[in-house]
């Protein structure tokens, strides 16, 4: 499986937090500002539970037609479609919210390198600048 960047989970994060979003435009990330509005709690990091909560948001933002999974068109919104190829577990073409969750606390483990259990603004940054490495 090839290595996937750590700037995933700041995507991911970014994502829902990008209401003004356009199918044909790309969007502009702001991982300090996503991280911010995942932090629901106001404590500087962002736990597990506000993990799931900002991501299972991002699955519904990205699924325009409201059937429950994300095909290759709604993944394009999230600007890595590639990263679900291989997670497609059932292999019908489409991410459950299932796959999607468990790719994505994959990535929530990588970036939070500190081993501490949540995220950090700055290790949020760090994946995010991280992207073209």
């Amino acid at each position: 499986m090839r290595t996937i960047n750590a700037l995933i989970l700041a995507v991911a994060l970014v994502a829902a937090g990008s209401a003004a979003l356009a199918a044909d435009a790309p969007p502009k990330h702001d991982p300090r500002q996503a991280f911010k509005e995942s932090d629901t709690n106001g404590d500087g990091v962002v736990d597990h539970e506000e993990f799931q909560i900002r991501i299972v948001e991002v699955f519904y933002f990205a699924d325009a037609n409201k059937d429950g999974y994300l095909d290759e068109t709604e993944l394009k919104v999230l600007a890595f479609p590639e990263d679900f190829k291989e997670q497609d577990r059932d292999a019908n073409g489409r991410v459950s919210l299932r796959e999607f969750l468990r790719v994505r606390f994959a990535d929530f483990q990588k970036v939070d390198t500190d081993g501490d259990g949540v995220l950090e603004v700055d290790e949020v940054v760090t994946a995010w600048e991280g992207k073209g490495k």
